[in-house]
């Protein structure tokens, strides 16, 4: 895996992990914050119980928080509402987890800020209680007493207001509404408390994450780095030997003449100069630094020009070579990897085209870019795992024997891949019908159709 290899799993890792981490604390401050909000909303529910049951008063309620350990027994004169041992439950336990003095005992009237309608059978109202709420005149209390009627809900939220309605067996009604600012508010603050420790968690999460993705990436740079420089120093050491080879080889042809053993040497050592060539140049090519070159260039004209170059081979193998390509497909790229991609595919496509099948380079315009068709056909394509052919020194054919037919080095689909890398873009094989299309996106910043 090259460098830019490298870095783009960095960059899935950082954003998976920041995904995984963000949708977790979403998920429990969610959980936090309905678990609050049960606990007030039963809370205010069993005030307006108390309230109902006492028809709009508060005489005689107990002032004192109730200790747990008589809960029970307090909760009981106070409307019926108990939570004793026996009734030990999910909500029992968040009540104790949250602390809420309120779920077993009415707070002290002083304290409890409300106001009761109460309905006759007719529906006429017969008293207005509104004396512990200074902001709420009678007209308005009578108001709010109407719209509670008239909600399919008897109990609810209306502003800073909850509400209850009670319609008894008797045709009389009674409306309560409690003023629960300090519980909205309350509620409010730990939402917004929430978010922002999301927010924190979300920017402490990124740095932690890049740190330690950087940390856990670095040797995998390092080697790529070494691999790089082992490539390119081995590549230079070699050439002086194979240059003596040759040298020597062809001495002993002119003063022995040409054997079947010196031309075999000969043949291994234009092989082995190729490889060490195309590694060099796949190294080169993963290097940011040939950037700089980029242009505008018309591809359409570079590819057309280059794919004309191989018509003669493909005639001389009894195959034919047809090129699509528009006029005027501008981008910035680098002239000579454009020439270098088109001449690899192509080449590909001759040596395994099946006999007398046509060859067939397509360029279009696409909405990322422009793209980069070969396509030939290849009857024995089926059941291949196209996705290893960009593996350096994979072939298909596996026989890897100097003397095949359709020899190579195993590693041209892999430089093609590394040029497609510089422009963002992707490169991809695939097979129907009996034949085999290499297809080649690239990406560019401007175009000029």
């Amino acid at each position: 895996m090259n460098e830019q290899g490298i870095r783009k799993l960095r960059n899935k890792f950082i954003q998976s992990a920041l995904i995984t981490l963000t949708l977790v604390m979403f998920l429990m401050g969610t959980l936090i914050y309905i678990a609050n909000l049960t606990i007030t909303r039963q809370s205010i529910h069993r005030i307006l119980n108390f309230i109902v049951e006492n028809n709009g008063e508060l005489e005689g309620s107990k002032t004192e928080n109730v200790d747990s350990s008589s809960s029970s027994e307090t909760a009981q004169d106070q409307g019926g509402h108990s939570l004793d041992n026996d009734d030990y439950s999910v909500i029992r336990f968040l009540y104790e987890i949250f602390g809420t003095q309120t779920m077993e005992g009415v707070r002290d009237k002083y304290e409890t800020r409300y106001f009761a309608v109460l309905y006759d059978p007719e529906g006429n109202v017969t008293a207005v209680k509104n004396n512990l709420v200074d902001s709420v005149t009678r007209e308005e209390a009578e108001t709010y007493g109407q719209i509670a009627l008239e909600k399919r809900l008897s109990f609810g939220r209306s502003g800073t207001y909850y509400y209850q309605v009670e319609r008894r067996d008797d045709g009389n009604c009674i409306v309560v509404y409690l003023d629960s600012t300090l519980q909205v508010e309350a509620m409010n603050r730990l939402l917004y408390s929430a978010l922002i420790l999301i927010g924190f968690g979300m920017i402490i999460s990124a740095v932690f994450v890049t740190v330690f993705a950087n940390r856990a990436i670095r040797p995998e740079v390092e080697n790529a780095e070494l691999q790089k420089r082992f490539i390119t120093n081995a590549s230079h050491e070699l050439k002086t030997p194979i240059a003596v080879i040759k040298a020597n080889t062809e001495m002993q042809e002119i003063l022995d003449g040409e054997s079947e053993w010196t031309q075999s040497t000969l043949r291994q050592v234009e092989r082995l100069t190729g490889l060490i060539q195309n590694l060099v140049t796949i190294t080169r090519a993963q290097e940011q630094e040939d950037r700089e070159e980029f242009a505008d260039t018309d591809v359409s004209a570079v590819v057309k020009e280059t794919a004309d170059t191989f018509r003669p081979v493909a005639l001389q193998e009894g195959k034919t070579l047809t090129c699509e390509t528009p006029e005027n497909l501008h981008m910035e790229a680098a002239p000579s990897q454009i020439r270098q991609l088109t001449s690899l595919l192509v080449d590909n496509a001759i040596k395994y085209c099946d006999d007398k099948g046509e060859i067939k380079v397509r360029v279009s315009a696409v909405r990322k870019g422009i793209q980069l068709q070969v396509s030939n056909p290849y009857a024995d394509g089926k059941n291949v795992d196209y996705s290893r052919f960009f593996e350096r020194f994979y072939r298909e054919d596996q026989s890897h024997h100097s003397d095949s037919e359709k020899s190579g080095y195993g590693i041209g689909l892999s430089i093609a891949e590394s040029l497609v890398e510089q422009y963002h873009g992707s490169i991809n094989a695939s097979w129907k019908d009996g034949g085999i299309c290499f297809t080649c996106l690239l990406k560019n910043k401007s175009r000029k159709d």
